[in-house]
């Protein structure tokens, strides 16, 4: 881990306790709090995947995750925010620079949905080419903090209603930012778990995009290796999923050493207890070592080769994200049955945990079809699946 990155890991650890004692209020206000939002940014933990030239921290994806997964243990819904804001900001570096620093601003934040569901029409304004664009798009975790949103549209020619057409003869997709005014949110974000995300709809209504706030994601526009291989970036999904873990193995000990179960026997003196405390634990720590040693395998694979990483490290990389979603989820389900009615009490954490994990386990990147495609790799066959 490089000493920039063991700092900021430290600086994660160190905010952990106030994350943590906000969880009340990041729940019943279904988002971050201001106070928390500015802790955050000024960690630098929303521009993680910022490359350095455009002024952001530039950590490598394997480190990161290590960030992700300590706010995460902190509080699901910081954790994802931190996540989804670091994959939005990646998006700075397919744009000029100049205009990268004015999108980050002073501790810019980004929100967004990779989904090629709104319309974009080339369009003049002022003397200035660029697109009118329109669509709602949901999903935009952190839209009550972002300070800029990005999306995907289908390009249409300005008298068309039928997409145009790339070369290969697939509808042609643009991606553009756009800043918070133009922008309205749709509060449509209340749910189970990670309910502070504040993942709602966001529209944007006929607004002007320059054309040097719109880009292509095949095309970045600084070298960074993790541009080369935005797998990575997706892993993260399974460093918030082990943060919960481990916050519910915290949570689940704190029960098993304090109360006492049926006749007055200390629970930890329980066989069954004993029984699914090890084993929830020898299943998290399975899924965790296997997550960060495919990371780091891939990541490795790209700093050597100045290539994308070799397909079998993409795959067994996204799978490791998916098994240690999948895998956290069982551990959290495990401990919240053993805990019995305590786990279902508001008061203990094992309540937010066990909803915060399900919602989590949802996410498409890291569910049915992520396994699916990485068998296929495994087994020879094209991924047919984006970002592997």
């Amino acid at each position: 881990m490089t000493a920039a990155a063991s700092d900021l890991l430290v600086s994660a650890q160190a905010l952990a306790p106030a994350v943590r004692a906000a969880g009340d209020r990041i729940e019943g206000g279904r988002q971050l709090p201001p106070d928390i939002v500015d802790l955050l940014r000024d960690a630098g933990l929303f521009h993680l995947a910022v490359p350095r030239a455009y002024g952001g921290v530039e950590a490598d994806p394997v480190e990161a995750s290590r960030i992700v997964e300590e706010i995460s243990a902190a509080d699901g819904s910081a954790g994802w925010c931190v996540m989804l804001g670091m994959q939005a900001g990646l998006y700075c570096g397919f744009l000029p620079p100049e205009v990268a620093g004015a999108v980050l601003g002073e501790g810019g934040i980004f929100a967004g949905t990779a989904r090629p569901i709104g319309r974009a029409r080339p369009a003049h304004h002022d003397g200035v080419e660029g697109y009118r664009i329109s669509g709602r798009w949901p999903f935009a975790s952190g839209s009550s903090h972002a300070t800029a949103f990005t999306g995907e549209a289908l390009l249409y020619e300005d008298s068309s209603d039928t997409p145009t057409k790339s070369e290969d003869g697939s509808d042609r997709v643009v991606a553009f930012f756009v800043p918070r005014d133009e922008v309205t949110i749709h509060d449509t974000w209340d749910t189970t778990g990670l309910r502070g995300t504040a993942s709602n709809d966001f529209e944007v209504d006929d607004a002007f995009v320059p054309a040097d706030h719109v880009f292509d994601f095949s095309r970045p526009r600084h070298d960074w290796a993790l541009f080369r291989c935005p797998a990575l970036i997706f892993m993260n999904h399974g460093a918030q999923a082990l943060g919960l873990g481990r916050a519910a193995l915290e949570a689940a000990r704190d029960v098993f050493t304090s109360k006492r179960g049926w006749g007055g026997v200390p629970l930890q003196e329980v066989g069954r207890v004993q029984e699914a405390y090890a084993l929830a634990t020898a299943r998290y720590e399975s899924a965790h070592t296997y997550y960060y040693e495919c990371g780091e395998a891939l990541w490795q694979d790209v700093l050597a080769s100045g290539a994308e990483g070799a397909p079998e490290l993409r795959a067994k990389a996204r799978l490791a994200a998916s098994h240690a979603v999948t895998d956290s989820l069982g551990v959290v389900d495990s401990l919240h049955r053993a805990c019995a009615t305590t786990a279902i009490q508001r008061s203990n954490p094992l309540d937010r945990i066990f909803r915060d994990m399900h919602t989590a386990a949802a996410h498409v990147m890291v569910g049915p079809l992520v396994y699916e495609a990485a068998g296929r790799v495994l087994l020879g066959r094209p991924a047919d699946f984006p970002l592997f």
